[in-house]
Parts: structure tokens; sequence; C-alpha cells
């Protein structure tokens, strides 16, 4: 409820209330509820005061200090608010549609649920700041500093965030749809299962970004610096990835079907099990990366690709060439796109048990009886490993298919050592 002396002291200017506020350091300042609606607020002392629910549409706030504030679902529709302090205050629930906090200072503050729709942001420092699931839609976010913020499942949908710092924030979940976020810092950011549709991240830093199963289709990430950032399981259907810097990123299991990474650098990135359907790999850099069941098609390009040497086993295992003083010649990198190209390679251990496996992959041809599933070749390793190459069609789910067959195997072999103990004894 309204405290009479404080809204009777508010009601006489900013001047005579900033002094009476020195003078009355024991009276609550308590202006919940208060209608002060397009009211002339600029440079007011309200530090501390309670604001929840107040009516502040159109109430020019302009350098006001607000910090501490408690401002729980007040309406501040069309509010000025730039230049103004709000460090710690708690703005949840509350309605910023429209406002101008242009420079202004949100450290450590609370806006969850907060609604920021079309608000002038610009320069805002939310340095910490606790925003889950508040709405910026459309907001204006220029250079806004959200370091370290929590922006769990946040909605951006449109809004304009270039020059953005995100520098450790959590993003997980948030919706960035459409958004702008060229030059934007996301450096080990957390946007894992974010949504990024049609996002431009031109020359964005995403260095150790976590974009683990987010959506990314038809995103723009030209020229972005994507060094060691986590893309495992994410969707990048169609997505720009022209000149990209993806040095040992993880694209493991990732969708790239149709997408754009012409000149890309992928030294050392791992691409196990990564769909790249109709894909363009043109003039790109893939000396060190791990292609373990890369998932290609006859419209995959590969053209003038630099290429020492891949992996064809995550952790860095089974070099090509296996000789660490060569490096791949053009036709030697061909003949492991043509392995891919269909394939899926399986690899054991010396003590592999051929009986077993033979039951393993019949099931496997029962289960898939209505593909051609066959071995392709059976190659000796360094260290007597041995890798199977099983011939499928492109297009199959090669990693529903793999993980079918080592059930199987396993399987089969527990029953085998059930059956032949003795057996089992002396192979170990």
């Amino acid at each position: 409820m309204v405290n009479k002396k404080c809204y009777a002291s508010l009601k006489r200017g900013v001047e005579y209330w900033n002094k009476w506020r020195k003078n009355n350091l024991h009276i609550q300042l308590d202006l919940r509820g208060a209608n002060l609606g397009g009211k002339v607020f600029i440079g007011i002392n309200f530090i501390g005061v309670d604001l929840a629910g107040a009516n502040l549409v159109k109430t020019n706030l302009t350098g006001a200090n607000l910090d501490g504030a408690n401002l729980t679902d007040a309406n501040l529709t069309g509010a000025n608010l730039a230049g103004a302090s709000l460090v710690g205050t708690n703005l949840t629930g509350a309605n910023l549609v429209k406002s101008n906090y242009r420079s202004a200072e949100f450290v450590g503050a609370n806006l969850s649920l907060a609604d920021l729709a079309q608000a002038d942001l610009r320069v805002v420092d939310f340095t910490a700041a606790d925003l889950p699931e508040a709405n910026f839609s459309q907001a204006n976010l220029k250079e806004a500093n959200f370091l370290g913020a929590n922006i769990k499942g946040a909605n951006f949908k449109l809004a304009q965030l270039n020059k953005t710092n995100f520098k450790d924030a959590n993003l997980t979940r948030a919706c960035l749809t459409k958004a702008d976020l060229s030059e934007a810092n996301l450096e080990r950011a957390n946007l894992s299962k974010a949504n990024l549709i049609q996002v431009n991240l031109r020359r964005a830093n995403l260095f150790k970004t976590n974009l683990s199963k987010a959506n990314l289709n038809e995103v723009n990430l030209n020229q972005a610096n994507l060094l060691k950032a986590d893309l495992t399981e994410c969707c990048l259907v169609t997505a720009n990835l022209t000149q990209a810097n993806l040095t040992q990123a993880s694209l493991a299991k990732a969708n790239l079907t149709q997408a754009n990474l012409t000149q890309a650098n992928l030294t050392q990135a791992n691409l196990a099990a990564t769909q790249a359907w109709a894909s363009n790999f043109n003039q790109c850099i893939l000396t060190g990366a791990c292609l373990e069941n890369l998932q290609i098609d006859r419209k995959s390009s590969f053209e003038r690709v630099i290429c020492q040497y891949i992996y064809l086993k995550y952790y860095q295992k089974y070099r090509r060439p296996q000789n660490s003083q060569q490096n791949l010649t053009s036709e030697e990198f061909n003949l492991i796109l043509q392995d891919l190209l269909g394939s899926i390679n399986i690899i054991f251990d010396d003590r592999i048990d051929w009986t077993v496996f033979r039951r393993a992959f019949r099931k496997l041809q029962r289960q898939y009886h209505t593909q051609t599933i066959d071995i392709r070749a059976i190659e000796v390793l360094p260290n007597q490993h041995f890798l199977v190459k099983l011939r499928v069609l492109p297009g199959l789910g090669v990693n529903a298919i793999e993980q079918y067959f080592w059930r199987q195997y396993k399987s089969c072999l527990l029953v085998q050592q059930e059956l032949n103990p003795q057996n089992n004894r002396e192979n170990h």
C-alpha cells in the first residue's frame, strides 16, 4: 500500500523528493501500485523504493537511480530510462514494451519474465543480470552487455544484437529467430537447444560456445569464429559457414545437409557421424579432421580441399596415411571419400570373435532385410585392430545401423561366453 507521506513528497517534484529522502531515512519508501504514468522524474533517487505494480507508463526516468528497487509487475510501457541505473533491481514480470533504456545499467538486476519487446536497450549493461524467459522480441540491443547473465529461455526474436556481448551468458533454450547477431561476442556462452533459425552471426565470436542440439537452420555464420565450439547434434541445414573458423570444433552427429562450408577451416574438427548430404566443402581445410562415418552422398562437393591427413576414429585414432611423416595425395583423399559414400566403418580390437561377428551380422541383415547391407572390406589396422567396412545405401541412418549391430554383437558374445566359460577364461 502507498505510503501517504512518500506520495505527498513525490508530488512536490524531484528536487524536493531527493532532499526529503536524505532527511527521512527511517520512513518506509512504499509506492506500491502508485499511478505515476506520464510523470517527469529526471534524475530521481528511487534507490530501494518499492514500486511493485506501479503505473509508470510513458514516465520519464532519464538518469534515475533505481538500484535495489522493487518493480515487480510494474508497467513501464513507453517509459524513458535512458542512462538510468537499475543495479540489483527486481523487474520480475514487469512490462517494459517500447521503453527507452539506452545506456542504462542493469547489473545484477532480476528481470525474470519481464516484457521488453521493442524496447530501446542500446549499450545497456546487463552484467550478471537474471533474465530467464524475458521477452526482448524486436528490441534494439546493439552493443549491450550480457556478460555472465542468465537469459535461459528468453525471447530475442527479430532483435538487434549486433556487437552485443554475451560472453559466459546462459542462453539455453533461448529463441533468437531472425535476430541480428553480427559481430556479437558469444565466447563460452551456453546456447544448447536454442533456436537460431535464420540468425545473422556474420563475423561473430563463438569461441568455445556450446551450441549442442541447437537449431541453426539457414543461419549465417560467414567468417564467424567457432574455434573449439560444441556443435554436437545441432541442425545446420542450408547454413552459410563460408570462411568460418571451425578449428577443433565438434560437429559430431550434426546435420549439415546442403550447408555451404566453402573455404571454411575444419582443422582437427570432429565430423564423426555428421550428416553432410549435398553439402559444399569446396576449398575448405580438413587437415586432422575426424571423418568417422561421415555421411555424404554424390551431391556432396569436395573440390580443391586442403587435407594433409585425416583420422578414421575419434580421439585422433587411425590416421590416414598411417605414416606420420607422409601426407595424403588428392587421389588418396578421393578414395577415402569413396569409402565414406554409403559405408559404415566398424573397428574391433584383436579379441574379435568372428563366429559371434557372423551371427550379429546375419541379425543385422535380417533387421534391415529391405536394404542391401554387405561387407565391403576387412582391413588390419595398427596394434592388431580390425576395420570392417559395411556397404549400405546412401541416405540410410548409419548411426542406427551401427548401434543395432553393436547391440547384437554384445548380446551374441554374452551368450557365447555363457555356453563356453572355459574358452572365455583361456581367451583372457
